[in-house]
């Protein structure tokens, strides 16, 4: 139960379409900009516009090349008493969910993340919430028992 699991690999194909989707947003906004500078002549709207292309195309390239080394830090464990996520490959991060402290676990997948099959586990405490971002339904159904049971078990112990 103290084994450190990686995301499925399906995770990183919905990193890259979310990467492509932040592009076209970026990019929309240039040419939205160069959309209204033909209609209104303003000049600054095309440097402003020129901006937001180099933006889009450096954060595109970025983020696609740094998937996998997204995927290679993204771990997550299940004890008895917490829930550890580690993420980062430059700044890392290790976040300890005490299990005494959940409150709810909740399994989402937006379009995406279903074309994938795969779904989202929100884990939540009275402060915050914390979520796993992509594992297959039988996985997410199984953490979300295990984790509800713990808690149960944790709070039944407490009485």
């Amino acid at each position: 139960m103290n084994e450190s699991n990686h995301l499925p690999a399906q995770i990183k194909t919905v990193w890259r379409i979310s990467a492509i989707f932040n592009t076209l947003l970026s990019a929309g906004v240039g040419v939205a900009g160069v959309i209204i500078h033909y209609f209104f002549n303003y000049q600054w709207l095309l440097y402003a516009a020129g901006f937001f292309f180099i933006v889009a195309v450096i954060d595109f390239v970025v983020e696609m090349s740094l998937v996998p080394y997204r995927y290679s830090f993204w771990l997550y464990t299940l004890s008895d008493d917490a829930v550890e996520l580690r993420s980062g490959f430059i700044f890392r991060k290790l976040v300890s969910i005490p299990i005494a402290r959940v409150q709810d676990v909740t399994l989402s997948a937006g379009p995406i993340l279903q074309s994938q099959k795969l779904q989202e586990v929100r884990i939540t405490t009275a402060s915050t919430s914390h979520k796993i971002d992509g594992v297959e339904p039988e996985v997410g159904e199984q953490l979300r028992k295990q984790i509800m049971n713990l808690a149960v078990e944790v709070r039944n112990n407490d009485v």
